[in-house]
């Protein structure tokens, strides 16, 4: 077995012990350890594998989602709204229309008004 696939294996295994422990004893035992899944330590986090860099945000024209960004998640809400704008499937939507408002929540969402 794989080192990266064996690792999530055993990690996966960790993490059911508690919910279906005769299982996962046997599955362990399977894996080749001698001693009981029990006397391992609980699996640590990894903070740097946590956080994100790119986050995608929903474009919506009058409330309907018409596109999807992916943008960095310290970008400027100036940034998003100039990039919603000028997306090529959301220019249609506001070509004939004029924009009245746009509401950008960051790292979620471009809400693009238009008056009719």
């Amino acid at each position: 077995m794989r080192p990266l696939l064996r690792e999530a294996v055993e990690t996966t295994l960790l993490l059911l012990g508690p919910f279906c422990p005769h299982v996962t004893e046997e599955l362990w035992a399977q894996l080749g350890h001698e001693e009981s899944l029990f006397l391992h330590r609980w699996p640590e986090v990894d903070p740097t594998a946590l956080a994100k860099s790119e986050v995608t945000v929903i474009v919506q024209v009058d409330g309907k989602v018409r596109s999807r960004l992916t943008v960095d998640v310290d970008a400027s809400e100036d940034d998003v709204r100039r990039l919603a704008l000028a997306d090529d499937r959301v220019r249609p939507w506001v070509a004939t229309h004029e924009v009245a408002r746009v509401v950008v929540v960051p790292n979620r969402l471009v809400n693009i008004v238009t008056r009719r």
